[in-house]
Parts: structure tokens; sequence; C-alpha cells
């Protein structure tokens, strides 16, 4: 959604004033704290869709929420919500350091727009989107504050996935291994025999992002030899 956004907003949408007007509110968006994202993922997402929900489809199991409290989807929405502004201007970023001329030249040989944004302009603005992905990742692996409001618990009494039909249950809560940390470092009784665990769930838990930045960061210098060695 934030690569389609920008990209409706780079190539499609009319210059003006409220192009303008979105633009800097996305980019004050990408700034907001996680904890304000934390809040209205609570308000909107768990108590007004999660509440309408319960009432049209689980009215028998009221008023004990099904969807109405803090879950594995909530806690997806609201995350990307706090990752999509910085998706959106990091492509917008790639999408302008395209070269004009290769646009013009696509369109010269008798290609239509949208050919020439999927062959021309997205590939070689790819890295540039790739970087945004990478961020944005990074930013939403180690938040916490946000999930603690919106579906994150100390123990969760099931899992959110399962060998039962769903398989992948989005009302339950789940446990985060930066809550973990929280919890063992800094509310439990005897914080120095918690110590041990702390630094493993931390090494784990910055092993796990480097690996997805890693990752991400090998296609990105994939695309991008790919793409700008293309260009000569």
């Amino acid at each position: 959604f934030g690569v389609m956004t920008a990209l409706y907003l780079r190539e499609y949408a009319k210059q003006g004033r409220l192009v303008s007007i979105i633009r800097i509110s996305v980019n004050n968006l990408a700034g907001v704290p996680s904890i304000v994202y934390g809040v209205f993922g609570l308000g909107f997402f768990a108590y007004i869709l999660g509440g309408t929900i319960d009432q049209m489809f689980f009215a028998e199991r009221l008023p004990n929420p099904t969807f109405g409290t803090g879950g594995l989807l909530w806690s997806s929405l609201t995350l990307a919500l706090l990752t999509v502004p910085v998706v959106v201007v990091a492509t917008e970023e790639a999408l302008a350091a395209v070269p004009r001329s290769m646009r013009e030249g696509s369109l010269a040989c008798g290609a239509s727009k949208w050919q020439t944004i999927r062959y021309i302009v997205l590939p070689r603005a790819m890295p540039g989107i790739m970087t945004g992905l990478i961020l944005a990742m990074a930013r939403g692996a180690g938040e916490v504050a946000p999930l603690m409001l919106v579906g994150v618990v100390k123990l969760a009494p099931e899992l959110p996935i399962d060998g039962f039909f769903p398989f992948i249950h989005l009302e339950r809560s789940f446990m985060h291994l930066g809550f973990h940390i929280y919890d063992v470092g800094f509310q439990s009784r005897n914080s120095e025999a918690g110590k041990p665990m702390v630094f493993v769930t931390t090494l784990l838990l910055v092993c796990l992002i480097a690996l997805m930045n890693m990752w991400a960061i090998f296609v990105r210098n994939r695309l991008k030899r790919k793409y700008m060695g293309s260009q000569f």
C-alpha cells in the first residue's frame, strides 16, 4: 500500500495544494511516536471495528469480546499503519531519482504510461524502494509500545497458530520478544535472576532483525547491480 500510494502521488496525481498537504501529512505521520499508533489501534481497530464485528457475528459470546479486544489482526494493522509512512516517503524519493529523460524516451518509443512505469521506472527505483522497506521493517520489528495495547500478553494461553482449523486465529493474543525483555528485566521481583534470560532474549531479537535486514539488503543489492548495469 505504501508503494502504491507513492506511485500514485508521484506519477498520476495532479501536483497541487492537495498533494502537497498529503505529502506533509505523510511526513508528519512518519515521525509520530509509536505509542500514539497503539492508542489509535486500540480505540479504532479493537473497540470500534472489533466491537462491530462482535455484535454482528459473535453476539452469542458477548459480553466476552472475540475481536473487540487486542489480538494478532489488530496488532498487524497497527504496525502496518506505523510503517506505511516510511515506505511512502522512501518510495517517492526513489521514483523522483529516476531521470525524466528515461520516461520521455520510453513514451517516445510508443509505450504507454503504465508500461513506462512498469518496465522503466519501477525497476530502476526498486533499490530505493527496498531501502524504504528495510527501514520500515527494522522499525516495526523493534516496536513494543503499540503492541502492548493491542495484543501482546505476558503468557498466551493459546498460540495464534496451531493445528486446528482455521490454523491462524487472528483474534488471539500473542507473545513478543521485546515485551518479554521488558517484563523479565523490569517487572519481575528478582531482576538479577532474570538477567541471563534478558540477555539471551535480546540476542535472539537482535539476530532475527539482523537476518531480516541482511536478506532485504541482499535483494536490494542484486536489483541495484542488475538495473544499474543495464543502463550502460
